[in-house]
């Protein structure tokens, strides 16, 4: 009870303070406006959007020429042949805003109902462009759906009416032939082709999760260094002659922080959904995130605070510290567009991690399960953090 009579102190402290209503929550807000607004991509065209696409079939099936020729007859593709082991480097020097490699097995997949991947790379540097040819793409993929589906139902057809069925092959080539010419086809659903692909997250989808993930930090680094700022005044020396335990003391002051990272990232989540921002279909992978994302920022706060030796030391360090797992982290811009170096030196920061959740959630609309290891590395980041800085705190100067 005393610990969260302490935790709770420390919460309306905190939001008592206009400085902390207006960094905490007000700025975070308004560089969510602009920054999505900013990110949206270039301003439409009077021209007709036209777009490359590189392709490699390593099937060279039925399957695959039909899918090709879908994307042909599309006005705004031009389909360009290329080997299938240069479409990843052409796609990232920026020759075309995306690659699509049909794998060997894609036809025979169809024709026996399995699910097919395939192969599709975006350029980082044109992810609207590269948005715009995937759904070109998943189009023609499910056109080429519908013809294997059709063809398949007409055998089944055929099998209960006691008909020799004609082979998968010639079944699919007259059922395209029929699609071709704008026949009416009723198809069963079946397994569904999947694109191997990552959402590049664009406007709101980027700005609201990264300042969520930035802001967060500032304010639990903050709570951090109140502490700082008590033990040079001797307040917390002064609180130990009080009837407490130091272990509810620290407990207390931690519970408070950690609490206040929830209600700003609360009200973000709030603003976001007012500004018609779609937080996905799992509520559960929401808190989920929200909580671990919570205890990291709250343990990695009270360890900057712990290793710097005055207030004014912690907040130099927790500015620099805030800025570099930020821009690292994917907070400031879309992960997928900054050098593979660094996208692989990502993933050793908690921000990485935060991002991709959050992500998950908001651009791929992925649930509980999916976000779960990014939940458990951000569990562990905040353990680790919260170990070294228990050790290395001291009550007295």
């Amino acid at each position: 009870m005393r610990l969260l009579t302490l935790a709770l102190t420390y919460l309306k402290q905190t939001f008592s303070s206009r400085s902390v209503l207006i960094f905490s929550v007000l700025m975070p807000m308004i560089l969510t406006v602009v920054l999505g607004v900013a990110m949206k991509g270039m301003a439409p065209s009077d021209k007709p959007p036209h777009w490359a696409l590189l392709l490699a079939d390593e099937d060279r099936s039925p399957q695959s020429a039909a899918l090709r020729h879908q994307l042909e007859a599309n006005p705004s593709l031009d389909v360009v042949t290329v080997p299938a082991g240069a479409v990843a480097a052409r796609v990232e020097k920026g020759e075309a805003p995306a690659g699509l490699v049909v794998p060997a097995g894609f036809g025979a997949a169809l024709l026996n109902g399995r699910p097919a991947e395939l192969r599709f790379y975006r350029a980082a540097q044109r992810p609207t462009d590269a948005q715009a040819v995937e759904a070109i793409v998943n189009t023609a993929l499910a056109t080429v759906e519908g013809i294997a589906n059709a063809a398949a139902l007409a055998r089944r057809v055929a099998a209960r009416l006691g008909i020799s069925p004609i082979p998968p092959e010639q079944a699919f080539a007259q059922a395209a032939a029929l699609w071709q010419k704008g026949a009416r086809l009723e198809v069963e659903t079946a397994a569904v082709t999947r694109l191997k692909s990552n959402k590049i997250p664009i406007g709101m989808a980027q700005s609201l999760p990264g300042m969520l993930v930035m802001f967060v930090l500032f304010l639990t680094f903050t709570g951090g260094t109140t502490l700082l700022v008590e033990r040079e005044r001797g307040t917390l020396r002064r609180l130990l002659v009080m009837p407490l335990r130091k272990s509810t003391l620290i407990g207390g002051k931690l519970l408070g922080i950690y609490l206040s990272a929830l209600v700003q990232m609360s009200i973000m989540v709030l603003f976001g959904a007012v500004l018609g921002m779609n937080w996905g279909q799992s509520p559960a992978a929401l808190v989920a995130m929200l909580l671990a994302y919570g205890f990291m920022a709250t343990a990695l706060g009270i360890l900057v605070a712990v290793v710097a030796r005055t207030p004014a030391q912690a907040d130099g360090l927790s500015a620099l510290t805030v800025m570099v797992l930020s821009a690292l982290g994917g907070a400031w811009w879309p992960i997928e567009i900054v050098p593979r170096w660094m996208q692989a030196l990502a993933k050793a920061l908690p921000t990485y991690w935060g991002m991709q959740g959050f992500q998950d959630i908001v651009v791929r609309g992925l649930g509980l399960r999916a976000v779960l290891p990014a939940v458990g590395v951000l569990l562990a980041f905040g353990l680790v953090f919260l170990a070294i800085g228990l050790w290395r705190f001291r009550w007295e100067g």
